[in-house]
């Protein structure tokens, strides 16, 4: 075997550099996408741990509810103190800082109890100390910084720094600089730490802790205390060991993660089938040089092992060749990920170094490996059966064209798209990121044998037509689109198959963007909210004195207020509680979206704080019918609140939202805070004029932006378009190397026809007829493949949109079609195909006649 890849294989690929460097890239570009990607998850995920280990301090036990973004009365913290294993225990809030000026760096702000040892209890090392602690405890303005923010912003030890909070912006003295170690070390250098009252007091949270980290006495079992601390502590709040804590926030971005596994199985395909079409048109390249070695005495076997060797060899060294691209493509990709899922979860995401474990290299080795070996077992099976007395006709490349079985091709497509669609029934009902991934893989492989079928019954529709339209021209690119019809229609199959990924994509998107757009319930004619976000795309909330001085401004007819507050624990589940006032959901627009026997009475309900209503998506996952009861864990202990109604498309949460009456939920969650003011004028108000009196009013006191309605839906359709950023660098790179294909096809047809181009100029026909018949076979395959795919993506994104993306990440959408990028696909595939045509005929077309006739 050895020898055998020493003196055939080696010879054939040196001669041919450019079918081996198709190969080479179509697994390379498949591994990189998946370990890009692999790594990417990994290096989140790392950093979710470290950053929950280092906010833990040295704790064995935490109390947080649900995934320790709502708040809770701190009067728990002594509750959990007074347990006899309990050491110490720290209560612990958090928030957000943004400068006031230059460059709108957001910081995370801790809020710990600095009277206590807390500082060595989270590693908090600070050097150039300002004042004694009794001066600094007394300073409510006091901040520590980290020493990578105060060198990059050249702020000093000492001084005072304005940042907006939500109480407004407000001068921070510097009293030290922290060391990047324990917790100064996440969230790369971006954090303060502040006093826990005065922290309190600045983010809106007072006698409130976002959770309490429990230190265990010496000797004593942290499950004891955590069994003893679950009976006295109310049962809407979790007693658990920060590392599960870690596995709930992963749960949490979880489904995220199945979809990028889903884009890379759909990346990875791609480069199988290319893999695949380049193995066939290299046996029928190489098919005589093969039947010499049988004629020779080689046994088939022998062939088929030589064939399949090869392509474990190649898919070694393109897998090899990929991790190391996916590792350059994953440092391009993190922040872009990680920021598309802060959009998505409406958390802060922060990946500040790559994790790739020496393990992981080994089985994405494998992975391209053996997905370029399974792409030549078919290629290897043609080359063991090939007959050497065959080969000796003139016709031999016809006669070892792929015969494509179209009747067993359309079998074989119906029974995977069958399989698929059980995969599809088995996800939906068990709610699987696992099942999604399976039926999309099935699906995908199914529509892609379905495609060679297709494109045989458009070439032979087009056999009739092409002449009549193009003459000569015509007529011989048909013959040639017939000549190998298995190559012909897997090329086209993998052009349709990789503008399906990229249009489905470019509809996700669109479907998000727009869904967004209809749903959008911001109302009035101004809306003001804070400058700074707590992560992805919802701003900080305000304090609720805001609301008055908008009240006060002459013109503004009243105000209407919505806030929104991620990490509500429910049924296992993160959702949002949304608060607004009743005059905000008293509108057409919401109106418009309510599902309720009686709208009025559910509004009614709703504005007196007796009732909610849910999302569509929440009511879907849950199976909720109007007139059940929710029981949700409040700070307060649990409470049980009617569903007066449903509301369609709400985008408040993924996995759901809850809306009720704004003072009925600071009630219950003791938070009046807002996210949003929505101003309305007086009929022949100023608008310009009210928001310069907002700026001038607010602008001292706060970091506000005051927005139309028209302006906030465009910012948040920007940040749609952020989260979905990082998809069009899988796309450009799947369709660049799908599209090399195609030249690699023509090339080779062209190649095979040679002696019949050396005629066709010896009778006399001109060069350049005979060059637009291979432009016009090369842009057949191009529009047909373009045009299957779209057909394909309509299908795709529709199953994506309604099955897939409402499992994966929650969100019920309307789907919209991106026709738009499906035209340009298909102007581009078209293009590249006519391109590709030209550029296969030339050196044919520039060679002597005689020489093409002696090609034989």
């Amino acid at each position: 075997m050895l020898r055998l890849l020493r003196t055939v294989s080696v010879r054939d690929y040196r001669a041919a550099p450019g079918r081996l460097a198709l190969m080479v890239g179509g697994i390379a570009c498949g591994v990189a996408l998946v370990a890009a990607l692999g790594i990417i998850n990994q290096s989140v995920l790392a950093s979710f741990r470290r950053t929950l280990e280092r906010a833990a301090g040295r704790a064995a036990l935490q109390v947080v509810l649900g995934t320790g973004e709502v708040g809770f009365d701190e009067g728990m913290v002594a509750v959990v103190a007074a347990d006899p294993g309990v050491a110490r225990a720290f209560g612990l809030v958090r928030g957000t800082l943004q400068a006031a000026s230059g460059p709108p760096d957001t910081l995370q702000l801790f809020g710990i109890d600095l009277a206590s040892n807390a500082i060595e209890f989270y590693d908090i090392a600070v050097v150039d100390r300002v004042g004694d602690a009794v001066e600094i405890l007394d300073d409510p303005t006091s901040v520590f910084l980290t020493e990578d923010y105060a060198r990059r912003r050249g702020i000093a030890v000492g001084q005072r720094v304005s940042f907006a909070t939500p109480a407004g912006v407000r001068a921070l003295r510097v009293r030290g600089l922290m060391r990047p170690e324990g917790l100064a070390s996440v969230f790369g250098g971006d954090l303060a730490v502040m006093d826990l009252p005065a922290a309190q007091r600045l983010l809106g949270k007072e006698q409130r802790v976002d959770q309490v980290d429990v230190l265990v006495k010496e000797g004593v079992a942290p499950r004891d205390v955590q069994r003893r601390l679950e009976a006295v502590l109310p049962s809407s709040l979790s007693v658990v060991p920060p590392a599960l804590r870690g596995e709930r926030f992963e749960r949490v971005i979880a489904a995220f993660q199945s979809m990028l596994d889903g884009l890379t199985v759909l990346c990875l395909l791609a480069g199988v089938f290319i893999v695949y079409n380049t193995s066939a048109t290299a046996i029928t390249q190489r098919a005589r040089d093969l039947a010499v070695l049988l004629a020779l005495g080689a046994e088939r076997r022998g062939i088929f092992g030589l064939v399949v060797a090869e392509a474990a060899i190649i898919g070694l060294a393109a897998s090899l060749l990929g991790i190391a691209v996916g590792w350059g493509l994953a440092h391009l990709l993190l922040d872009l990920v990680a920021r598309s899922m802060g959009v998505v979860y409406q958390v802060r995401v922060g990946a500040d170094s790559l994790a790739f474990a020496p393990r992981d290299i080994v089985l994405y080795a494998a992975v391209g490996t053996v997905c370029a070996v399974a792409a030549a077992l078919v290629p290897a099976r043609k080359a063991a059966r090939l007959d050497p007395l065959e080969l000796m006709r003139p016709d031999f490349r016809e006669r070892l064209a792929a015969r494509s079985p179209h009747g067993a091709l359309l079998a074989l497509a119906l029974a995977i798209l069958g399989l698929s669609a059980a995969a599809m029934y088995r996800e939906w009902t068990t709610r699987s990121a696992a099942w999604v991934n399976v039926g999309l893989a099935l699906w995908c492989t199914g529509l892609v044998v379905l495609a060679i079928p297709l494109m045989g019954a458009i070439t032979s529709l087009l056999r009739g037509i092409l002449p009549r339209l193009f003459g000569i021209e015509g007529r011989v690119a048909v013959e040639g689109l017939s000549r190998a019809p298995g190559r012909t229609g897997v090329t086209a199959a993998v052009i349709a198959f990789t503008l399906t990924i990229a249009v489905t994509m470019a509809s996700i998107a669109r479907s998000f963007r727009e869904s967004e757009r209809d749903w959008f319930i911001l109302v009035g004619d101004l809306v003001v909210s804070s400058v700074g976000t707590e992560g992805g795309w919802l701003e900080t909330p305000l304090r609720a004195e805001v609301e008055e001085k908008l009240a006060r401004l002459p013109g503004v007819a009243h105000v209407e207020t919505y806030h929104a507050v991620q990490g509500q624990p429910f049924r296992g589940a993160r959702i949002a509680m949304v608060a607004v006032s009743p005059g905000f959901i008293d509108t057409p627009q919401f109106r418009r979206q309510l599902t309720s026997p009686d709208p009025e009475r559910a509004l009614g309900a709703v504005a007196a704080g007796r009732a909610v209503v849910v999302s569509d998506n929440l009511a879907d996952r849950f199976k909720i019918a109007i007139g059940d009861t929710l029981t949700l864990p409040t700070p307060s202990g649990s409470r049980e609140l009617p569903v007066a109604g449903i509301v369609a498309a709400d985008y408040s949460g993924d996995q759901g939202s809850v809306l009720l009456e704004r003072r009925r939920f600071a009630a219950l969650w003791h938070d009046d805070r807002v996210t949003y003011f929505s101003v309305f004028l007086a009929p022949g108000t100023s608008r310009a004029a009210v928001r310069d009196a907002i700026v001038d009013t607010l602008g001292a006191d706060y970091r506000v932006k005051v927005l139309t309605v028209p302006e906030a839906l465009a910012y948040h359709q920007d940040m749609v378009d952020r989260a979905f950023t990082f998809t069009w660098a899988i796309q450009l790179l799947t369709v660049v190397v799908t599209l090399a294909g195609i030249f690699d096809l023509l090339s080779t047809q062209v190649m095979e026809r040679r002696r019949e181009i050396g005629i066709f100029r010896t009778v006399g026909a001109e060069e350049a007829r005979v060059a637009r018949a291979i432009r016009l076979e090369a842009a057949v395959i191009g529009g047909s493949g373009a045009l299957l795919g779209t057909v394909l993506a309509f299908a795709t994104s529709l199953v994506w949109v309604h099955v897939n993306f409402r499992i994966l990440l929650g969100y019920i959408l309307a789907h919209h079609f991106a026709a738009l990028t499906a035209a340009t696909c298909i102007v581009l595939a078209a293009a590249t195909a006519f391109l590709a045509g030209h550029l296969a005929a030339r050196p044919v077309l520039r060679e002597a006649v005689l020489e093409t006739l002696r090609y034989e």
